[in-house]
């Protein structure tokens, strides 16, 4: 499946990596999309403190759970 486009908001302690960090979240995100994403998907998790590895799994997590991707 192929992205278009994405939009990635990242917390602002993740400013000095966040180039690194929003690939690594998108990565994530494609590889959990399931069939039915056609149109645009808004996904919103809750940064909490969290790495960058465990934001990326979280998001790709929501993305699943919302599209009935892979888990």
């Amino acid at each position: 499946m192929r992205v278009r486009r994405m939009t990635l908001v990242l917390p602002a302690r993740l400013r000095g990596t966040a180039e690194h960090e929003a690939r690594r979240i998108a990565e994530e995100a494609a590889v959990r999309l399931g069939g039915s994403a056609r149109g645009p998907l808004r996904i919103e998790v809750g940064g909490n403190g969290l790495s960058g590895h465990a934001l990326s799994t979280a998001v790709g997590r929501a993305v699943a759970a919302r599209t009935g991707g892979r888990d």
